[in-house]
């Protein structure tokens, strides 16, 4: 099992115009670390593609989040 340790990112804050102008996305590291997981376990738990599960993980996310607004 792949374990890491990540500190949590601070909040931006907006004004809020900048809200109305445009959405804010919050796709949280956990989010994307649990759903990084899950893909490297579908894939049978091959190492060496930390890396492309990740960034799958936040494309995906990332758009489902914007599919439901």
């Amino acid at each position: 099992m792949i374990v890491s340790k990540i500190q949590k990112q601070p909040k931006v804050k907006t004004s809020p115009a900048s809200k109305s102008a445009s959405p804010e996305i919050s796709v949280t590291r956990d989010r994307i670390r649990d759903r990084a997981f899950q893909i490297y376990e579908s894939r049978g738990s091959e190492p060496g593609h930390a890396t492309q599960d990740w960034l799958g993980a936040e494309i995906e996310l990332a758009e489902r989040q914007l599919v439901s607004r």
